[in-house]
């Protein structure tokens, strides 16, 4: 099965990821997505194989490989933001000055 998204990176992607990767900085997502994206680059490994490598899914890999084709570099390196947080505040200022026993 041919791979419906390629990786192509330029030399300066290339060198950012290699950057990242080498300092462990970031985030551990962020250096695994800049690992990934490094294998992916070129027809040396398959998805299978990177997953492995990484220990992560393949369609992780594939997740990463269709955001970088489709969103762009910075997208599949440092993944999109939340726009609103995964859940709603339980407790929140209002609540906690009308019940001062609370907090």
């Amino acid at each position: 099965m041919h791979k419906k998204y390629i990786v192509h990176l330029t030399n300066e992607e290339g060198e950012r990821l290699r950057s990242v990767v080498k300092k462990l900085k970031d985030s551990s997502q962020k250096v695994r997505r800049a690992q990934v994206l490094l294998k992916a680059d070129g027809p040396g490994w398959t998805d299978v194989r990177i997953a492995e490598a990484f220990d992560c899914r393949t369609k992780t890999v594939e997740n990463i490989r269709q955001r970088l084709v489709q969103d762009g570099f910075e997208l599949a390196l440092n993944g999109k933001q939340r726009e609103s947080p995964p859940r709603a505040k339980v407790l929140d200022r209002a609540f906690m000055r009308s019940n001062p026993s609370v907090g």
